[in-house]
């Protein structure tokens, strides 16, 4: 779909003023240079020690996992079932948090040398978490032991089914915990009002790999296996995919755990994440997170928005290039069946707010017979990109709808459909994304009732995105140096963006559309005599900067692949401001 032409940004630029004693005491402690001084400031590292772990992310630092509450439970009532040789199941979730959280789960016991099943539900069929159905054939199948990744801390009658059955359950979950915990052998999250654990923003993936370095560490003391040869650092080419692609903020443990599972995705990683490489072609050069955001996330989590999620599971667990390569294919297919499938239903949604000419209230809700439900919160965040409105997408059924939601800063979604419960079947989310279910004949209803709270709660300034800008940057500082430099801030992703600077009152010197669909725009600016190279992505459609018009400019620095020369990554563009 090609996009529409748009004007320059109109978004708010706020120019971030951190304390200058504290940049100056990092510039003063570790030498920096005063751009990436302010961008460790305005990301809360204004102490040195703080600035400096930051900067040299070891897996040293990482928490005890026993700080987290439960986790000895956990642990022990793990240990029990293998010394008794319980019937262990490791029941994940179907998106790519979940599959690499059970991967990681089963590669352990399998370097363990201990049998375990594992069990992903069907996003459709299943629904999200523990079903009751599914629960029941799997005890009734052996399993005595039920260990939850990515789902459960929200399990209250689920757990008591599996008590009246007699099998236990150990629940790993990283999400909001309701009123009251499962009754189970242990419950870690780290949400939990009473877990003293330090850092709260783990993925499940990353909550699995401190659940196993504590079993490690305990089966070890206790002489059941060599410390040495089990090592878990083999698991973090996992960690890195799950952490990323569930976008969690990349700081504190997060950080660290992604900082080396990168390293290990790049030189080292399992048959399956080589092959789903390879499918992508990314070839040797380094994986960041942009690479797992966008190339290989995606290719998992289509299948558990599409199809079968344990293809994706088969596939972290293949054991032959050859089993690998066919699982790839795969999910290679899949993910084009799901984008094909998301552009369907996006051009449908598009069509529908524009022949109305517009969204015609602070939130945009489309509701379609039949669109699939794997892809409805893609579409939501394209909406919410197209509009810079929260956004509601609704598949419709004869009966009972079900939707996704997406929201901008300042607009607790999660809250607003709180609000209309009465209107819903059942609903739960956060402030950025919820999900929901309507009676069918009750769409239009809460349409305008959502629309009515949106359009009172919403301020108009709250639809013009915010460009945080960390520094002003001449073109005369921004050197090789200084790029390879601020390179120590990666990995880049939620919670620690790319540093962004601005330059003002700089002149077009040329533009040239690139890419298949013209979509990416390449350009070159010049301030005070210097003149650089830029890249828009995705910028093709700006008009308005015919060569010699001032702008100002916000930009990441790069190298030039080809040259290794400085370049501008072009965020937002504007029309010089009085303010340059």
């Amino acid at each position: 779909m090609v996009s529409p032409p748009r004007q320059l940004s109109v978004s708010k630029w706020i120019l971030d003023e951190p304390d200058p004693a504290r940049i100056d005491e990092l510039i003063a402690s570790l030498g920096l240079p005063v751009p990436m001084a302010r961008a460790l400031v305005n990301r809360g590292m204004e102490e040195p020690e703080a600035a400096r772990a930051f900067l040299e992310p070891s897996l040293g630092r990482l928490h005890d996992p026993l700080l987290m509450r439960d986790m000895d439970r956990a642990v022990s009532r793990t240990m029990e079932a293998m010394d008794k040789g319980e019937s262990i199941c490791i029941h994940g979730d179907y998106d790519a948090d979940g599959m690499t959280s059970s991967a990681l789960l089963a590669s352990f016991f399998e370097q363990a040398a201990y049998p375990v099943r594992t069990f992903l539900p069907d996003r459709i069929e299943d629904g999200y978490g523990l079903n009751p159905n599914r629960l029941r054939s799997l005890v009734s199948e052996g399993v005595n032991l039920f260990i939850t990744v990515d789902c459960g801390v929200r399990a209250v009658e689920e757990a008591e089914l599996l008590r009246s059955l007699g099998a236990d359950l150990v629940v790993l979950d990283h999400h909001t915990p309701g009123d009251e915990l499962p009754v189970a052998a242990a419950v870690v999250d780290p949400h939990r009002y009473d877990c003293e654990f330090p850092f709260k923003d783990l993925a499940a993936v990353g909550i699995a790999f401190y659940f196993v370095g504590a079993l490690r560490r305990a089966l070890s003391n206790a002489g059941r296996l060599d410390r040495e040869a089990l090592d878990v650092r083999r698991l973090l080419d996992l960690v890195a995919v799950g952490t990323i692609t569930d976008a969690v903020p990349l700081r504190g443990d997060n950080r660290v755990l992604v900082s080396a599972g990168l390293q290990r995705l790049t030189a080292k990683p399992r048959l399956g994440l080589s092959a789903l490489k390879a499918v992508a072609s990314i070839g040797s050069r380094p994986v960041t997170p942009g690479v797992v955001a966008f190339q290989l996330g995606p290719r998992l989590n289509a299948v558990g928005r599409l199809g079968n999620p344990g293809v994706g599971l088969d596939l972290l667990l293949a054991r032959d290039q050859e089993e690998a390569s066919r699982y790839a294919d795969e999910l290679d297919r899949e993910n084009q069946a799901r984008r094909d499938v998301e552009a369907d239903v996006v051009a449908q949604a598009f069509r529908r707010v524009d022949e109305a000419g517009g969204p015609a209230h602070k939130a945009v809700v489309v509701a379609g017979d039949g669109w699939h439900l794997g892809v409805v919160g893609i579409v939501a965040s394209k909406l919410v990109e197209r509009y810079q409105r929260p956004a509601v997408v609704i598949s419709m059924g004869p009966d009972e709808s079900r939707g996704s939601c997406r929201s901008v800063k300042g607009f607790d979604i999660g809250a607003a459909l709180a609000k209309l419960s009465h209107l819903l079947i059942r609903s739960g989310g956060h402030p950025m994304a919820a999900g929901l279910s309507v009676a069918s004949d009750r769409i239009d209803e809460f349409t305008e009732a959502f629309s009515d709270l949106a359009d009172n709660e919403i301020g108009d300034e709250d639809l013009l995105p915010a460009l945080h800008i960390d520094a002003t940057l001449s073109f005369g500082d921004l050197d090789v140096a200084l790029v390879n430099r601020l390179a120590q801030l990666q990995p880049h992703g939620i919670g620690n963006p790319e540093p962004l600077y601005a330059a003002f009152g700089v002149t077009v010197v040329e533009t040239r559309r690139v890419g298949r669909e013209k979509q990416h725009l390449q350009a070159s600016f010049e301030q005070d005599g210097v003149t650089l190279p830029a890249i828009w992505w995705n910028g093709g459609t700006v008009e308005g900067l015919d060569p010699g018009t001032q702008v100002d400019v916000a930009f990441n620095g790069m190298l030039d692949n080809r040259n290794g020369r400085p370049r501008l990554k072009v965020r937002h563009l504007r029309l010089a401001s009085a303010e340059s």
